[in-house]
């Protein structure tokens, strides 16, 4: 199965409400913070993958609709465990709220593009990492602008982000003959006004399972999971040495 980004957007809810345990996000160990995402505006690939462009773009509107379905469907659902009763019906409020939004997005889903995989599934990453626990961060994702340092602040300025992560050439090429995403993702800190990671990693077409999961029928859409995973991997680094709560 692939798990797509608007997918793992309810499990990530589920995840959270069930107090799931990962690699990343422990208990109590970091210190909030906000995080901007920024969708790329473009990406070079072959033209090998125009197909599968399409068929990506069309799952992610087919899997909005599903998402949808799924939080009314969770939202009237009566058969959780009474131990669950305070946390369920916290999340029926919060999901009588959220509804009515997600509905609203229906026209800027779609005109999503693929490459907004990237910026979209990572953000839903972060919050995966860093917002089991309370106290949460504030993480999501923002529409494409100009990343000029002097914008990058402004945005920080307003928003009242702490950190601003965005992407530059995203292009697939081929290693070992095999099919690879290039991408170069950087991370802007407020508290230092400038970049404090510029890496260029690369997804391949691998299928590993759990949150990495993809279609191995669609090969552009593993290389930019897996983009990603090796893009989050280098950002959560940076966070987790920052973010990480001083123990006496």
């Amino acid at each position: 199965m692939n798990i797509t980004p608007a997918r793992f957007s309810l499990i990530l809810l589920i995840a959270l409400l069930s107090n799931w345990c990962n690699c990343y996000a422990q208990k109590g160990i970091w210190k909030p913070f906000k995080l901007l995402v920024v969708q790329p505006d473009t990406a070079i690939v072959d033209k090998y993958f125009n197909a599968e462009k399409d068929s990506i773009e069309a799952i992610n509107l087919r899997d909005y609709y599903a998402r949808i379905s799924d939080m009314e469907s969770m939202l009237n659902f009566k058969g959780y465990p009474k131990a669950l009763d305070s946390s369920f019906k916290k999340t029926q409020r919060d999901l009588a709220i959220e509804i009515p939004v997600a509905k609203a997005q229906e026209p800027q889903v779609k005109k999503f593009k693929y490459f907004q995989t990237i910026s979209q599934y990572s953000s839903q990453v972060y919050n995966y990492y860093f917002n089991e626990y309370a106290p949460f961060s504030t993480i999501y994702e923002i529409p494409w602008q100009d990343t000029s340092l002097a914008n990058l602040k402004m945005l920080a300025d307003t928003s009242q982000a702490d950190y601003i992560v965005f992407y530059r050439n995203i292009h697939s090429g081929k290693k070992n003959g095999l099919p690879i995403l290039k991408l170069t993702t950087l991370l802007y800190a407020h508290l230092d006004n400038k970049i404090i990671l510029c890496k260029e990693t690369e997804g391949d077409s691998n299928s590993r399972g759990d949150m990495w999961t993809c279609s191995i029928d669609i090969i552009l859409s593993c290389l930019l999971i897996n983009g990603v995973k090796t893009s989050t991997d280098e950002v959560a680094k940076v966070l987790q040495k920052r973010q990480l709560k001083q123990t006496k």
